[in-house]
């Protein structure tokens, strides 16, 4: 019997293998075999999505390659955000706690520092080496207006900082600060004593706790000068601890 002779089935069956039945392709499955019917098949958006995908990442890549990094003001924003995470730790209490605030603190050293020398060229900055203590020497006429005992508008934001520097830390951990008007060959030192008093009332209405706030006078410096000594305690042992 040839195959001619078969008898051509019928019913549902049939109509399922019909050549002139279409058929219908689930997502991202192509014709077998290729040619036209293969580029018109559901992979066509999966092929679109990859290369749109594979074109912004060549495009981060070469963004990240051609950009340049300032370390200093990276280390700036690091020692910031340390500094703005280190507060809540401190509240736990203990060593660690402790330890977390004196990080912090010679951080708020560090970053003052770094702001004198970039806003005040004239300003001699000495910070310490192991981080617990700053001096700084500047005019006065570079902080005040003239003759008055108003603070300069350009320097409100620097003073706001030392503020913030002086601002009591939890476990106890607080920055010490020494501010001294030079009085060399000043033959009146009233409008210096008037100085410092005011200075010192400012940042204590800026919320510096007036404990370890000092200011004076100081011989043997050129007058026109004010010194800015802060100065970071080391922790306190407990007694018995480590013995």
């Amino acid at each position: 019997m040839s195959p001619t002779d078969l008898p051509t089935p019928t019913g549902p069956a049939s109509d399922r293998f019909s050549p002139d039945r279409e058929m219908t392709l689930p997502f991202g499955a192509g014709v077998p075999g290729g040619g036209a019917s293969a580029g018109q098949g559901g992979g066509a958006p999966l092929y679109a999505y990859l290369g749109l995908f594979m074109l912004m990442l060549a495009f981060f890549i070469l963004l990240n390659a051609i950009s340049h990094f300032h370390q200093d003001k990276v280390g700036a924003v690091i020692r910031s955000v340390d500094q703005a995470f280190a507060m809540p730790l401190t509240g736990r209490g203990g060593a660690g706690g402790e330890e977390a605030g004196q990080q912090a603190a010679a951080a708020s050293l560090r970053d003052l520092g770094d702001l004198v020398r970039t806003q005040l060229a004239l300003a001699k900055v000495d910070a310490g080496a192991d981080g617990t203590t700053l001096a700084v020497i500047l005019p006065a006429s570079d902080l005040f207006v003239g003759d008055t005992l108003a603070i300069r508008p350009d320097r409100i934001a620097l003073m706001d900082r030392v503020a913030a520097t002086l601002a009591p830390r939890p476990q106890g951990v607080q920055i010490q600060a020494e501010i001294l008007f030079a009085t060399q060959d000043v033959a009146d030192s009233a409008p210096l004593v008037a100085r410092a008093g005011a200075m010192a009332r400012a940042l204590v209405a800026n919320g510096v706790p007036p404990a370890p706030l000092s200011v004076g006078l100081e011989r043997g410096t050129a007058a026109g000068q004010v010194r800015f000594l802060f100065t970071l305690p080391s922790p306190v042992t407990p007694v018995g601890v480590g013995q």
